[in-house]
């Protein structure tokens, strides 16, 4: 089709000008074409400004990362230092049970009922042991160069070779350290010390922290690790924890009317609950009743 040809045909649609609307569509197709071409760039350009701010976020969140993982190791590094993790041990012992223990040194420790204790695998330049809870009889072997010091509820034993029972339970108001053979010093946050020699032992009361030493004859004081519970002027709560431990019971009685009362009492584990309580009963004045599950009730005029 030549152009002549073309002009009659635009001239059937009503076209006059051919060649200027030849002329338009290329110009509009150019700037079309021109058009699409700015979109891509600018496209390419967002999308590559998108990849920048997302590596810029990454790294930032990398950053903080680990900045926080910096500082939670860090705090768990301090927190668990004083065990040490797996370089620990820790024993614990049941009611109606006591344990034998030989330390890495070869000192050797005999733990009391419901009592838990904490100690190292190995010895290094200290030789420091734990006693989170109960009773324990200690025979340290003797090292002049390395003290053995034995921490309890804030009141440290510290000795060179030497033997004595740390009296620690929760449940009782005082604390106290008897010395079998020996002698030993014993401090407390305040640095309060007291030095202690054979058959002395210091008792502490837990609201004041104040130490007062007594004459005793300290092999009694570790006479449970033969199954014998021996406690002369013990107040009441001491007799009952003594009942509870050896026999795994739970014993309920009104604390403030036994508050001041003192006893004191002799019992080999062997005998049954109801010869140990009936032996109370005797010399206190009480009234029990042994319930099921392991309770009993004791009631009573008290030491008002």
């Amino acid at each position: 089709m030549n152009e002549k040809e073309k002009n009659e045909l635009y001239k059937e649609f009503g076209i006059d000008d051919a060649a200027g609307v030849f002329e338009n569509l290329q110009e509009k197709e150019s700037l079309g074409q021109e058009i699409l071409e700015r979109i891509q760039a600018t496209k390419e350009i967002r999308e590559g400004q998108d990849r920048i701010l997302k590596l810029r976020r990454k790294k930032t969140m990398l950053t903080i990362a680990a900045a926080v993982g910096f500082v939670l190791i860090s705090t768990g590094l301090l927190f668990l230092q004083p065990f040490g993790g797996d370089s620990y041990i820790t024993v614990t012992v049941a009611k109606g049970e006591t344990r034998k223990l030989v330390l890495p040194d070869g000192s050797t420790v005999w733990l009391n009922s419901a009592s838990t204790f904490k100690y190292p695998k190995k010895f290094g330049e200290k030789r420091r042991v734990y006693l989170l809870e109960g009773e324990g009889f200690f025979d340290i072997v003797h090292d002049d160069k390395v003290p053995f010091v034995v921490e309890a509820a804030g009141i440290k034993t510290n000795v060179l070779g030497t033997s004595f029972v740390v009296k620690s339970y929760q449940a009782l108001s005082t604390m106290s350290v008897a010395v079998v053979s020996g002698k030993v010093a014993v401090s407390d946050d305040h640095q309060q010390t007291s030095v202690l020699e054979q058959n002395e032992e210091a008792i502490y009361n837990k609201d004041h922290r104040k130490p007062t030493v007594v004459k005793v004859k300290a092999t009694e004081r570790k006479a449970w690790n033969d199954g014998n519970v021996i406690l002369n002027a013990a107040y009441f709560e001491d007799l009952v924890l003594a009942v509870e431990n050896a026999y795994q019971v739970k014993i309920k009685y009104d604390q403030q009317k036994f508050k001041n009362c003192q006893n004191s009492i002799r019992f080999n584990t062997k005998q049954s609950l109801k010869e140990v309580l009936d032996l109370i009963k005797e010399i206190q004045g009480i009234t029990y009743q042994i319930k099921e599950e392991k309770e009993v009730l004791i009631t009573g005029s008290g030491c008002n």
